[in-house]
């Protein structure tokens, strides 16, 4: 499971080298394939290729004509790319995601489960800072037994 947040480098060549414990705790890396995306230009998300699968899989089980599902796909496939980790624990940031996302020199490796987000070290700063749980958010995570 992917937890906390560590900081990390994207070099000139817009690799991201992931921090060691991500690289070890990443799910389904047998073949250190990826799906590099975003859903909103703010982040890249990094999915396990099998993650990233089951995703696809369920979108295909959709009605291709929903407007969601049409948006979804748009947006992550005009940011999207597969990538391969390379020996030194590095996966290629798509350039246009990198630019969007302001995506460079310093980040934040976040885990989120079963993938990483990574963002602009003032992006999530502010994004945090600007958005803190409120009473409603307390109330819903706690019946969702959190």
């Amino acid at each position: 499971m992917l937890l906390g947040s560590h900081t990390a480098k994207i070099d000139e060549k817009s690799r991201l080298r992931l921090p060691a414990k991500f690289r070890h705790d990443m799910p389904d890396t047998d073949n250190a394939s990826y799906y590099v995306t975003s859903v909103d230009g703010k982040c890249a998300r990094i999915y396990p290729t099998p993650v990233w699968e089951r995703i696809a899989q369920k979108l295909l089980e959709l009605p291709q004509s929903d407007q969601a599902v049409s948006k979804y796909l748009l947006i992550t496939s005009f940011y999207g790319a597969t990538s391969e980790m390379d020996p030194q624990g590095r996966i290629l940031i798509p350039t246009i995601l990198r630019e969007k996302a302001q995506l460079f020199g310093d980040v934040h490796v976040i885990g989120k489960n079963n993938y990483l987000e990574v963002w602009n070290m003032k992006t999530i700063s502010n994004a945090v800072d600007e958005n803190p749980l409120v009473a409603e958010d307390w109330e819903k995570l706690a019946n969702m037994g959190i």
